[in-house]
């Protein structure tokens, strides 16, 4: 056997384990992960509308929205921040969340928008954060009102 070639075979294993080891690191910290609001055990990842035009904006125009995926709104400060339906294309549910918890549910939000008497939904309490999920999606996932709720953003 060949006492010399076996030291070089396990330097090169220690130097791969070492480096492969610093990739795994490095890419489970720096490489972000999906923003996401976990419900209970349900895992919604989201888009974020964080700014003005965002905000305004959410799902209008929009076909349709994954099934299993939503919209977190954030706000600066937890308020009333009604909502409205202008050129939407399908109805949804929207989970008001605050202080880590869903404070308020309105269910199966329709699509149907007049611009002469708009409707609007607001929650009961102040909110600092506002999910839009698909229609039936809170019923469906069993989500309720006192669920705690972790946004990963």
């Amino acid at each position: 056997m060949n006492l010399p070639n076996l030291s070089l075979k396990r330097r090169y294993l220690g130097w791969f384990v070492v480096i492969a080891t610093a990739l795994a690191f490095w890419g489970h910290t720096f490489i972000p992960a999906t923003p996401a609001v976990d419900i209970g055990r349900v895992h919604i990842p989201v888009e974020i509308a964080r700014d003005d035009a965002s905000l305004q904006k959410g799902l209008s125009g929009r076909v349709s929205l994954d099934p299993e995926k939503g919209m977190l709104f954030v706000f600066p400060k937890p308020d009333i921040y009604p909502f409205w339906m202008p050129d939407m294309y399908f109805p949804i549910d929207i989970i008001w969340i605050n202080s880590g918890y869903v404070v308020d549910i309105t269910a199966d939000v329709p699509n149907d928008f007049d611009p002469h008497n708009p409707k609007f939904y607001a929650p009961k309490t102040p909110v600092q954060y506002v999910l839009e999920v698909n229609a039936g999606f809170a019923r469906t996932q069993n989500i309720n009102i006192g669920d705690k709720a972790v946004l990963r953003i």
